[in-house]
């Protein structure tokens, strides 16, 4: 075989990079693989007019329906990026069901329907790579397949999404999280509906992919903790940073047990306070990264663009390449085999946290916020309160000692009842 000829479905941003990039760097990907990567056919509502805007020739099918060309063209691997679920999944189960390759950056296909991806790949001797789906040009995901498979992957914090950290990394210079979003959206890595960034749900989707990748298990959206930045304020940074030496970081963890056959994992998304000497603290703007922690070679941290076109295409053709190499070289696919996934309780996890409040100026509230603390197991490491003129409330702030994460959710909850408590606060746990 001197050709391998790709179908490429979705051409908004990254589908476009992606085509262009192909067409650019024919030769030097014919070098590398000693065969032809060939476009022959695009899929999109708009096929024919980006077909036009990118410059293809008429050799290249256009396609105003994916799944017609899931069904039909004539390729030996697919590309997916067309975002969204349902026609993502349509469109892939159809591809490997007929036994193509699969590239995807769709983490929310992961995520959802990693079960029925990995299934079919594996009943029809197909090929699936999805290196874009976390951390865009990060290589993050074949380093947890290849570069650790002869190590016992403990566990990983990653910060893993970049409109957030834009958010957080901005408000410690004084920037508006509203200015900061429109910043985000205006240099075009932020979503113009930023609920799912916001919220950790976009952080969640990308852990799901990860925990997948190490365990060959489905961990399923909406099945562990997930808080967003949506309660931080300008308050809460200036306090972590001057008053704590920590920053505060939206932080994807998980935390592996069990054994092959029976892989266990706790999970959370969370606004985490992280020390000012910790590599995670360090990451600024629109930056991913992500710390592994292993047995054998310690502690390993990526880091880089999470998010554009440039750095999802990049991971997109490199996983092109790996798949046209194993191809052209008669590698069998590698089958990931499929487990049930046992998931524990993140809630005896131990840390500090930081709870900030907004206290009604009465006798005998602070005391029964510590009553409270106390009654669930929990101790105070240091209180803080804010002297705010002319005000009914003032801030409180409390740091604990180290707890168990259900024992702080415990109290949590009593305190958000007390008449002398506003609804409104923030809590973070605290990385040691």
């Amino acid at each position: 075989m001197n050709v391998l000829n790709v179908a490429v479905a979705g051409l908004g941003t990254v589908g476009r990079e992606t085509v262009r990039l192909l067409r650019a760097r024919r030769a030097e990907f014919k070098e590398r693989l000693g065969a032809e990567l060939r476009l022959v056919a695009v899929a999109d509502r708009g096929a024919i007019r980006e077909a036009r805007a990118l410059g293809l020739p008429s050799s290249i099918t256009r396609y105003r329906d994916p799944l017609d060309m899931a069904r039909r063209a004539e390729a030996d691997l697919f590309v997916e990026l067309l975002g969204g679920l349902e026609a993502p999944r349509r469109f892939s189960l159809t591809t490997l069901r007929r036994g193509k390759a699969l590239v995807t950056a769709n983490k929310r296909l992961l995520a959802h329907a990693w079960a029925d991806i990995m299934g079919a790949a594996r009943d029809n001797g197909a090929r699936v790579a999805f290196e874009g789906s976390v951390a865009g040009g990060i290589p993050v995901l074949r380093a947890l397949e290849l570069s650790f498979s002869g190590d016992r992957v403990l566990g990983v914090d990653g910060i893993l999404n970049g409109t957030t950290n834009y958010i957080l990394s901005q408000g410690e210079e004084g920037v508006t999280p509203e200015a900061a979003l429109r910043e985000a959206q205006r240099l075009g890595f932020a979503e113009k509906d930023p609920t799912m960034d916001l919220s950790g749900h976009d952080a969640a989707q990308k852990l799901s992919v990860l925990a997948g990748l190490v365990t060959g298990g489905w961990l399923k959206p909406g099945a562990f903790p997930v808080s967003g930045i949506e309660p931080v304020s300008a308050r809460d940074l200036t306090f972590a940073r001057e008053r704590l030496g920590m920053a505060a970081r939206l932080v994807a963890s998980l935390r592996f047990s069990g054994n092959t056959e029976a892989p266990a994992v706790s999970a959370v998304v969370a606004p985490t306070l992280v020390p000012l000497s910790h590599p995670l603290a360090a990451l600024r703007l629109q930056y991913n990264a992500l710390l592994v922690h292993t047995a054998s070679a310690g502690d390993l941290m990526f880091y880089g663009q999470g998010a554009g076109a440039g750095p999802t295409s990049s991971a997109v053709l490199a996983d092109i390449l790996v798949l046209s190499r194993d191809i052209l070289g008669g590698l069998p696919p590698a089958a990931m085999a499929a487990r049930k996934l046992i998931l524990t309780s993140p809630d005896d996890t131990i840390s500090s946290y930081y709870l900030r409040l907004e206290v009604f100026d009465r006798p005998g509230a602070l005391a029964r916020i510590a009553d409270a603390l106390a009654d669930a197991g929990v101790s105070i490491a240091a209180i803080h309160q804010e002297q705010v003129a002319g005000g009914r409330s003032v801030p409180v702030m409390i740091v604990t000692h180290p707890a168990a994460r259900g024992r702080f959710e415990k109290a949590r909850k009593r305190i958000l009842s007390l008449a002398s408590v506003k609804p409104a606060h923030c809590a973070m746990r605290m990385m040691a």
